[in-house]
C-alpha cells in the first residue's frame, strides 16, 4: 500500500459488491416477512420518480462541471462533494438495484400474493430507475476527471480534478 493514498473512480468490483450486497439485504427481508406470514409492501412510485430526477439532475451536472473546473469556476470543495455524489449515486443505485431484482423474481414466482403484477411493475421501473441514477452518477464521478499533465499509475492521461485542486 503506498504512502500516499489516491482517490479513485468507482470500480466494476465495487459496484458488483454493492448489488450483491442489497440483494442479500433484500432476501433477508424477504425471508422475516416470510416468518411473519405477511407481505412487504409494494414499492411506491415515488421511488422510481425520484431516483429518475436525480439522475436527471446529475447528467445535466456532469454536463455543466467539466466547463466550470475548466474555467476555474468550481471549487475544490464543490470537485470533492461532486466526486462524493458520484459515487454515493452509483453505490446506492447499485443496492437499490440488486435488491429489487430479488423482490421482482420473487413476486414473478409467487401470484398468491396481493398486488403480484403491481409489485412486479412498480420493483421492475424501479430496477431501471436505479441503473439510471447509478449511470448517472458515473458520468458525474467522470465529469471530476481533468487532463493533467502528471500521468496515472495507471498510465492514464487524466487525474481527478479535487485531487488536482
Amino acid at each position: 500500500m503506498s504512502d500516499n493514498p489516491k482517490l479513485g473512480l468507482t470500480t466494476a468490483r465495487q459496484a458488483v459488491v454493492a448489488v450483491l450486497s442489497g440483494a442479500i439485504i433484500c432476501g433477508l427481508i424477504l425471508l422475516a416477512f416470510d416468518a411473519a406470514g405477511t407481505f412487504p409492501p409494494v414499492v411506491p412510485w415515488s421511488v422510481p420518480i425520484v431516483l429518475i430526477a436525480l439522475a436527471i439532475v446529475a447528467a445535466v451536472y456532469s454536463r455543466i462541471l467539466p466547463k466550470r473546473v475548466e474555467e476555474r469556476q468550481a471549487t475544490a470543495q464543490e470537485s470533492f462533494a461532486a466526486l462524493g455524489v458520484g459515487k454515493a449515486m452509483i453505490m446506492m443505485g447499485a443496492v437499490l438495484a440488486g435488491a429489487h431484482v430479488v423482490y421482482v423474481v420473487r413476486y414473478m414466482q409467487v401470484f398468491d400474493a396481493p398486488l403480484p403484477s403491481q409489485r412486479v411493475v412498480q420493483g421492475s421501473v424501479t430496477i431501471v430507475a436505479a441503473l439510471l441514477a447509478a449511470g448517472a452518477g458515473a458520468l458525474l464521478e467522470r465529469a471530476c476527471l481533468v487532463k493533467g499533465d502528471d500521468e496515472d499509475q495507471d498510465g492514464g492521461e487524466a487525474g481527478l480534478s479535487s485531487a488536482a485542486s
